[in-house]
C-alpha cells in the first residue's frame, strides 16, 4: 500500500470545489414490479451492513411485492430511511432493490466513480444526511433536500490517487475478512468431528439449572441502580462473554429475580432465539432470557460451542408464531449431545484456540476497517 505523492495530514483544499450533490451523482428512479424485472437479484435495506461499501447478502424477487428500483453495475444502493445506520453499497449485479433506497451513480465529470462509495460513507455526508432527514419512528431523506446539498470535492486528477489508496486499504479488509471467514468453518468442522453417531444425548434439565429471568418494576426503586448487572438479549453478543450491561438491580428488599453465577450460558428465548452469551460475572436477566446454571461438571464453554453447532434444535423448538417464543418447558426438554469429560476438556480446549485467532484476526479487521474510516475522514 502507498500513499504515493499524498500527504494525508496535509491536504491542501484551497483549489477544492463546492459542487450541489444533484451534480455530483444521478439518482436512478426506474422503478419496476419484482415479478417483471427479468432479473434474479433483489437488494433490501436487510441485506446491506453499516458501514460496509459490499453487499454480502440478498434476496430474490420472489421474496417481496410491490414496485422496486432497477439498478446496475457500479450504481451505490443508498438507504435513505434511518440515515444513522450508514447503509450505502456498491452494486455489482443486474438487480432490484428496496424503495427505501436511494440508487444513485456517480456524475464521472465530478466525481471518480471509484471514489464516490468512500465520499458517501464520510462522516461529513452521513452526519448531513441525518441532519436533513424528517419524520419520526423512521427518518427519510427526501430527494428535494438532498439534490442541494453542497459537498467539497478534490480535482479530478488527485481523485483516482486517493481512490487507489482508499481501495488497497478495502482490500486489505477483504482479505482479512475472507482468512475470518475460512478460520470459523475450521472451527465448525474440527469441532463437529468429535460428536458420533452414537454420541450420548441428553435432555438439558439434565444438564444443569435452568432458570428464567424477570423484570422488576420500574416503579420501585429498591430494585434497581445496584451493583448487580441487568442483562438484556441487547447486552448479548455474539461472541464468548458479556462484555457490557445496561442497567443494574440492587439486593434489597424480596428478591423478584434469580441471580446468576458466572460461567453460566444466557439464551435468548424470544424474537432473537439462540442468541447466547457466557456470563463473566454475577448477574440477573429480563423474562427474554433463559439461562443454564451448569452442572459443576460441565464447561459452560461446551455447552456454547456445542449450542452453535446444533442451533437449529433450539430455533426449531420456537413457537411458529409472528414472534418466536421458546418457553422454559420446551427449552428444558431440548436434547444435545454430550460427551465424556476427558472429550469435553478436549472440545474445549480446540475450541479456546480458534477463538483466540478469531478475536486477534477480528481485532485486526477492526483496527483496519478504523484506519480506512480516519483516512476518509480526512479528505473530506
Amino acid at each position: 500500500m502507498t500513499k504515493q505523492n499524498i500527504d494525508l495530514n496535509n491536504l491542501d483544499k484551497s483549489n477544492w470545489k463546492l459542487f450541489k450533490f444533484e451534480e455530483i451523482a444521478q439518482k436512478i428512479s426506474k422503478t419496476v414490479k419484482p415479478e417483471e424485472a427479468d432479473v434474479d437479484i433483489y437488494v433490501g435495506l436487510e441485506h446491506l451492513d453499516a458501514n460496509d461499501i459490499h453487499i454480502r447478502r440478498k434476496g430474490v424477487p420472489s421474496d417481496v411485492k410491490g414496485g422496486k428500483l432497477r439498478c446496475y453495475p457500479g450504481d451505490v444502493i443508498f438507504g435513505k430511511r434511518r440515515a444513522y445506520q450508514r447503509k450505502a453499497a456498491i452494486v455489482d449485479f443486474d438487480g432490484i432493490c428496496s424503495a427505501h433506497a436511494f440508487v444513485f451513480r456517480a456524475n464521472s465529470d465530478i466525481i471518480n466513480p471509484k471514489l464516490f462509495p468512500f465520499f458517501l460513507h464520510s462522516d461529513q455526508f452521513m452526519h448531513r444526511m441525518v441532519d436533513i432527514s424528517v419524520g419520526g419512528l423512521s427518518p427519510t431523506i427526501n430527494w428535494g433536500d438532498l439534490k442541494h446539498q453542497e459537498f467539497l470535492l478534490p480535482p479530478k486528477d488527485q481523485q483516482a490517487k486517493l481512490a487507489q489508496l482508499l481501495w488497497a486499504m478495502d482490500e486489505v479488509v477483504e482479505r482479512e475478512t475472507e482468512v475470518l471467514g475460512k478460520l470459523k468453518i475450521d472451527k465448525t468442522v474440527s469441532l463437529k468431528n468429535y460428536f458420533k453417531q452414537d454420541t450420548m444425548e441428553v435432555q438439558l434439565k439434565k444438564i444443569g439449572e435452568i432458570i428464567t429471568g424477570s423484570t422488576p418494576s420500574t416503579k420501585n426503586k429498591d430494585y434497581w441502580n445496584g451493583d448487580i448487572p441487568f442483562v438484556t438479549p441487547a447486552d448479548l453478543e455474539t461472541q464468548i462473554s458479556i462484555e457490557k450491561t445496561v442497567r443494574s438491580i440492587s439486593e434489597k428488599g424480596l428478591q423478584v429475580t434469580r441471580e446468576i453465577p458466572p460461567n453460566s450460558l444466557m439464551v435468548v428465548c424470544i424474537a432473537s432465539v439462540g442468541k447466547m452469551g457466557i456470563s463473566t460475572k454475577r448477574c440477573a436477566t429480563n423474562q427474554q432470557i433463559n439461562t443454564i446454571i451448569p452442572n459443576v461438571d460441565i464447561n459452560a464453554k461446551y455447552l456454547y460451542n456445542t449450542f452453535n453447532l446444533f442451533i437449529h434444535r433450539i430455533i426449531s423448538r420456537a413457537a411458529n408464531s409472528v414472534v418466536p417464543i421458546l418457553n422454559k418447558g420446551d427449552f428444558s426438554l431440548i436434547k444435545m449431545p454430550l460427551l465424556d469429560k476427558i472429550e469435553r476438556d478436549k472440545f474445549v480446549k480446540i475450541a479456546d484456540k480458534f477463538d483466540d485467532s478469531i478475536n486477534d484476526l477480528e481485532s485486526k479487521i477492526q483496527s483496519s476497517k478504523a484506519l480506512q474510516m480516519s483516512l476518509i475522514n480526512q479528505l473530506f
